[in-house]
């Protein structure tokens, strides 16, 4: 009797931390789950914000990202008009062709159109505009933002996003 007894507790010893050790696997299975969805989320909400900037991080030509900077400055919280795609026309055409001008400005138009939020469109247009333009060019870009600002009625907050530029272009120290 005393061996059936001891048999009986040696298997329900064996019960109870086979028991214990599945409790802890499924715990563990459960925070790796948890671990892994967050993760996830993460690799998501990265992806959903490469695609919102996307417009702006296939820019690759100086002319093209001088039309867009320009465009997301003179119609930032205003209704996009002709007056203001001429206006980033007039002030590009002097630094590229006619073509390549229109083509240019229409991007601008669309891609500013996608962000809608000018400080967005400057900091992500600014690296390729700093290390592609010399200080004299980027003085040009400034000069050209001021013509097409002078073509049309510009925002309130104007001279904050040239100032801004100047800054990220390193032509003004904070």
């Amino acid at each position: 009797m005393h061996i059936l007894l001891a048999l009986l507790g040696i298997v329900g010893g064996g019960l109870f931390w086979w028991y214990r050790v599945r409790t802890l696997g499924d715990a563990a299975s459960d925070v790796i789950d948890t671990a892994g969805k967050a993760r996830g989320y993460l690799r998501r909400k990265k992806i959903r914000l490469q695609h919102e900037h996307s417009p702006l991080t296939a820019i690759d030509d100086p002319v093209l990202a001088a039309a867009t900077v320009i465009f997301a400055i003179i119609s930032e919280d205003t209704l996009i008009t002709d007056a203001h795609y001429e206006a980033v026309r007039d002030a590009i055409i002097d630094i590229s062709e006619p073509a390549k001008a229109d083509e240019a400005v229409i991007y601008a138009k669309w891609a500013v159109s996608q962000i809608d939020d000018t400080v967005t469109v400057i900091e992500k247009t600014t690296p390729l505009l700093r290390t592609r333009l010399n200080d004299v060019e980027k003085r040009e870009l400034i000069d050209m933002v001021g013509r097409a600002a002078a073509a049309i009625t510009v925002p309130p907050t104007y001279g904050q996003r040239v100032k801004k530029l100047k800054q990220k272009l390193g032509l003004e120290i904070d």
